[in-house]
């Protein structure tokens, strides 16, 4: 079931991501920036909080000053380190589009169309629950879209129960549908 996407939030934003992060899993962010921009920042984090900030996974800083699209991760309020090259592919004053796809290994970003870089996963995707989006930059459209989430194994593999296996599943041979008491 896809989740319905967000119209014209509020910047500074903060929305929790249906069904988490799992690879396959797409978040496009259209938006525009005002001709005076400095920066703003687009952050899938491990929560809501801003003050003290939860840890985050992924922080696109598009900082107009430097020209650059800093890319980082915060553990226990405390930076990783910077990458910065590819420049600044988007402009004062202009629409853009952001998607970013999560895969098992790493998260890709492509601006406006154009693959932009890849950010190997420093946190564990799995902790990635929330989208923050502030500074100077007003939002149009916040979508969810890709595969859905791989199924929830159930149970530990066959060694974890010995001899036994896995419990059986109901109406499965030798474990029939839940019957009556005598």
């Amino acid at each position: 079931m896809a989740s319905p996407p967000l119209f014209n939030p509020v910047v500074p934003f903060i929305n929790p991501i249906p069904g988490g992060m799992y690879p396959g899993r797409m978040i496009r962010v259209q938006g525009s920036t005002p001709p005076g921009a400095q920066r703003f920042a687009i952050n899938f984090q491990c929560g809501p909080n801003t003050d003290p900030r939860d840890d985050i996974a992924l922080h696109l800083n598009f900082r107009f000053v430097e020209m650059c699209v800093v890319r980082n991760h915060l553990t226990a309020m405390s930076w990783g380190v910077e990458e910065t090259n590819g420049g600044m592919p988007i402009n004062r004053g202009d629409t853009f589009e952001a998607l970013v796809l999560c895969e098992p290994q790493s998260i890709k970003v492509a601006l406006n169309g154009i693959h932009f870089c890849e950010f190997p996963h420093r946190v564990p995707y799995q902790r990635i629950s929330h989208i923050t989006v502030d500074g100077d930059v007003m939002i149009q459209f916040v979508g969810f879209e890709g595969a859905q989430p791989p199924p929830q194994q159930m149970y530990m593999a066959d060694t974890a129960y010995g001899t036994y296996g896995a419990p059986p599943a109901y109406g499965a041979p030798g474990y029939g549908a839940p019957q009556g008491f005598y």
